[in-house]
């Protein structure tokens, strides 16, 4: 009975961990945004939000697009 119950908690809090990484990156990406927003030159700010102006899909496809080139090198 334990064993199905912590199989079940685990199936069911799976997509609620991956909400809460998009959640913690968009996060992080509004502080990033903000620190952008004080810079005084406009090329600089421009520069700093093309940076920060990645989605979190995106940002995992990236990530999963360099793990999947580094395990085909081996």
């Amino acid at each position: 009975m334990l064993k199905k119950f912590l199989a079940l908690s685990i199936i069911l809090s799976f997509p609620f961990s991956l909400t809460a990484c998009a959640v913690v990156y968009d996060i992080q990406q509004d502080a990033n945004q903000r620190q952008c927003e004080k810079l005084q030159d406009w090329n600089d700010r421009k520069s700093c939000l093309a940076q920060n102006k990645t989605s979190y899909e995106q940002y995992e496809k990236q990530r999963e697009d360099l793990r999947t080139k580094g395990t085909e090198r081996k």
